[in-house]
């Protein structure tokens, strides 16, 4: 099996994807792999993500402007806050998540996928579905899933 070289590492930047990360780049340093951190914004179902948002002193933007900005800040921030020796980049995709990660796996010619589960069962794993059962059935490179804990 080859060692990998390029790592893709999806977080949702809930609780829990600091440790994710950590982990990575533990398994990208010995390799010299370079690690790329995936958020995928899914627009909700229920509204159109052109809808705009507007607060006292700010020009209205749409939804999705809004929240992909939100998340770029987020992730920039996480990326200068991890100062690793480990080449690290970041993006953002909009989309349903698994089918976003699959497909930037693929194109992006990554060896690996890291990524977190919450371990949901029951109705909750029903109503939420389970993205990486999703990237793991359909992935063209191995990925492992590193369980984290849901907060109480």
């Amino acid at each position: 099996m080859p060692t990998p070289s390029r790592i893709l590492v999806p977080v949702d930047l809930m609780e829990g994807s600091r440790t994710i990360i950590d982990y990575a780049i533990q398994l990208a340093r010995p390799f010299n792999a370079s690690l790329e951190l995936l958020h995928t914004w899914e627009p909700p179902q229920y509204v159109a993500p052109d809808l705009l948002v507007a607060a006292p002193g700010w020009s209205p933007q749409s939804l999705e402007k809004t929240a992909l900005d939100a998340a770029r800040k987020e992730l920039e921030a996480l990326v200068k806050e991890l100062q690793s020796s480990v080449p690290i980049t970041h993006r953002l995709e909009v989309g349903e998540p698994g089918a976003a990660i699959l497909r930037v796996a693929e194109s992006g010619g990554f060896d690996l996928i890291v990524m977190g589960t919450h371990g949901r069962r029951g109705l909750p794993r029903l109503l939420l579905g389970s993205v990486a059962q999703k990237v793991i059935a359909r992935a063209h490179c191995p990925v492992l899933t590193l369980h984290v804990p849901e907060e109480k």
